[in-house]
This record gives structure tokens, C-alpha cells and sequence, in this order.
């Protein structure tokens, strides 16, 4: 398993190093014979950019990437900040997992990255004289400049979650206990809270968390064989004899994982949304009423509107034409055309509808209609095709 996640970080890696070159191969003389070669990236999972810290004093480089919808849906979206994003396959690997889930079991999300090029150390107190100043100033670093600056240039919405692994997680562990309201849910993949356990369980004891009047969450993953074991458990005593109500706290150990489990952010995220898909088992979510009540729930107790997917209206669609009821379905797809009007998925699950009903012609108008919003769309090729 271990050689098998290690191989996905280095197809993750390749694909991000070669959406981020910027070097031209001239496409009259390709590699090999044969191949036509194309200056578009086969796949984009982040720009790069940067922003002057008057707090850090220095300029600060940046990762983003934005959800493959974000230019077409007009919607807001929450924000997840990862630390030490200059660790391209760890941050590759956070962008693909963000969009592949975001489809239907996670909201999509925009993911900020900042890259630590002196390294995440510099995100520890000192060795000499255990000094938080570096740690203490980007906390400040991202309530003065960077938060503001992303809601500023972004459509984000109201929720926040900060991921730092190793030191880095002991940064969002740090974070949590001096400033447990500037994130609504921290990620800590094997943090290094080895550093200062007695200022940790002070600050869990007496520290502005001890207060919290509002819901904030905390995750910590790490794998058997890390030496953490002790650490976690001792930081998880104390947290449990002194947390907040409104504090959810979650530890997971991996068996044989290594440090900073490749599976740690898949896990993060379930757990952050439990429930996000609407089609668990149990649930009779067998109308678009009952779907999109369970968004609305799900808006409530995140504290932002979560829209009902695109993905989600197009499946229970889907699902309602099969079961041959096209007056709903057909009310499904209107809801989504209504909702999602920039969305190809819309068009085509109308023309699906046209097509069950027997009208060919206004199924092609409607299937076209997804192809002018996207001409790649191969699902609308094919079903065009049949037509």
C-alpha cells in the first residue's frame, strides 16, 4: 500500500510540474514521430502568485487553485489553507482530491497554498530559548493580509479550514489554541507537538479555546510508528478534561502509514462533512424536495449556503428517468436549468428528459445547448450521437 500511494504522489507531482511550465516545445519538431503535441496543459491544478507581507516582512509566494466550475458558477466557496504548499506533490495531491470529491461527496473548495521555502521549521519555537515569534507573526500574517486579501480577490464563503502536516501541523495545532476562531476546522497531520507540550496543555487549559461559544473542530492524523503516539494521547487527555462544548475533537492512528499519511486528507474531509451526500444508505432522499431540505440543513449548521450539487441534481435526474417518471424528472432538470444556468449538466439531463419523451428535436436543441457551454463534453457527444 505504502508503494502504492507513493507512486500517486509521483504521477500527482509529474502533473503539476508539467501544468506549471511555462516552456514551449516547439510543435513542428514533437519527441517521438507520430504524436501531435498541443500547448495546453492536459491538466491545471494551480496558479502561481504572491503577496508582500508587511507583518513577515517579506513577499510571500502562493499556490491557488479554484474549482473546475469556479468561472461558470457564481457561487462562493469556502477556503481550505494548506501549509508548505511548495511541496508540489502534497499540494497536487490536495487540488486532485478537492475536485474529485467535490463532485458529490464534499462542497468544491478553494484551495490556497503557502509555500515555506525556508522550510516548515521555521514554523517551531526555537530551539535555544523555545521563541513562538515566527509562528506567533503568521498567525497574524493570515488574519491581517491573507485572509482578507483572498476574500477580496475570491467569492468565498464564511468557512475556513486550515492543513499543515508534520511541523506544519503543529502550526495548525499552535493555531487552534491561540486563535480557534480564525479557522472553522483545523487539519493536523502527524503534528510535531513533541515542541512545547506543557505550553500546548497550558494554553488548552487556560487559552481563549477554554471560552469557545462557537462550533470549531479539530483533526489530528498520524500514523503508529511515528513516535507520536505518547504525544497525542498525553495532548488528548488534557484536551477532553478541558474542552469546550462546542469543540469536536477527532484522532485517528494509522497502522504503517509513514509520516504524513497520504490518506490523511481524504479522512480529514469525510469527517469534516459526514453526511454531505445525500444518498446514504437509510436516507429516502427519493425527491428533489427531500434533496434539497438536506442542503438546507447542511447550510444551517455549516453557517453558509450550500447549494445542491450540479452532480447530485443530475444524478437523482438520471435515476428518475430511468424509474420512468418524466414529469418529475423533468421538474428536476428545470429546478437545475434554474439553479445552474451556466451548468452543461443541465442541458443535457433536459435533453434526456425531451429524449424519453419522444421529442428527438427538442432533445438535440437542448444537448447543443451543453456542447456551446462546453464542446468537449463527451457524455453530450455521445448521447447527440444516438440522437
Amino acid at each position: 500500500m505504502r508503494n502504492y500511494n507513493f507512486i500517486i504522489l509521483i504521477l500527482v507531482f509529474t502533473l503539476f510540474f508539467n501544468s506549471c511550465n511555462t516552456k514551449k516545445q516547439n510543435v513542428n519538431e514533437p519527441d517521438f514521430p507520430g504524436l501531435t503535441e498541443h500547448s495546453e496543459p492536459a491538466v491545471t491544478l494551480g496558479e502561481i502568485a504572491s503577496l508582500q507581507s508587511k507583518v513577515l516582512n517579506k513577499t510571500v509566494p502562493l499556490s491557488i487553485h479554484l474549482p473546475a466550475n469556479y468561472d461558470s458558477f457564481k457561487k462562493s466557496y469556502p477556503v481550505l489553507y494548506m501549509m508548505g504548499s511548495d511541496y508540489r506533490a502534497r499540494f497536487a495531491m490536495l487540488a486532485s482530491t478537492l475536485d474529485y470529491m467535490g463532485e458529490g461527496q464534499i462542497p468544491e473548495m478553494i484551495l490556497i497554498g503557502i509555500d515555506l521555502p525556508e522550510g516548515n521549521s521555521i514554523l517551531l519555537p526555537t530551539r535555544e530559548n523555545k521563541d513562538t515569534t515566527i509562528p506567533d507573526n503568521y498567525i497574524n500574517f493570515f488574519e491581517t493580509e491573507l485572509m482578507p486579501y483572498v476574500d477580496n480577490n475570491y467569492r468565498t464563503a464564511p468557512f475556513k479550514v486550515l492543513y499543515g502536516g508534520s511541523n506544519s501541523g503543529f502550526f495548525t495545532v499552535y493555531t487552534l489554541l491561540n486563535k480557534p476562531l480564525l479557522f472553522n476546522g483545523y487539519f493536523a497531520s502527524s503534528p510535531s507537538i513533541r515542541h512545547i507540550p506543557a505550553v500546548l496543555q497550558q494554553k488548552i487549559k487556560t487559552g481563549p479555546l477554554k471560552t469557545l461559544a462557537e462550533n470549531r473542530s479539530l483533526h489530528i492524523i498520524y500514523s503508529n510508528e511515528e513516535g507520536l503516539t505518547n504525544h497525542v494521547s498525553e495532548f488528548s487527555r488534557v484536551v477532553a478534561d478541558h474542552k469546550p462544548e462546542n469543540f469536536t475533537y477527532k484522532v485517528d492512528e494509522l497502522v504503517n502509514q509513514g509520516h504524513v499519511p497520504a490518506m490523511d486528507f481524504t479522512q480529514f474531509l469525510l469527517a469534516l462533512y459526514p453526511d454531505f451526500n445525500p444518498f446514504n444508505p437509510g436516507e429516502n432522499l427519493e425527491s428533489l424536495d427531500t434533496v434539497t431540505q438536506h442542503f438546507d440543513r447542511l447550510s444551517k449548521r455549516y453557517g453558509y449556503e450550500i447549494k445542491t450539487p450540479i452532480s447530485v441534481i443530475f444524478n437523482l435526474g438520471f435515476h428518475t428517468i430511468l424509474s420512468k417518471d418524466l414529469i418529475a424528472a423533468e421538474e428536476i432538470f428545470q429546478y437545475s436549468i434554474e439553479v445552474y444556468p451556466e451548468g452543461k449538466e443541465s442541458y443535457l439531463g433536459m435533453g434526456l428528459v425531451r429524449r424519453a419523451q419522444g421529442q428527438l428535436e427538442s432533445a438535440k436543441v437542448m444537448i447543443e445547448k451543453a456542447l456551446i457551454i462546453d464542446p468537449d463534453f463527451s457524455l453530450a457527444q455521445r448521447w447527440l450521437h444516438r440522437l
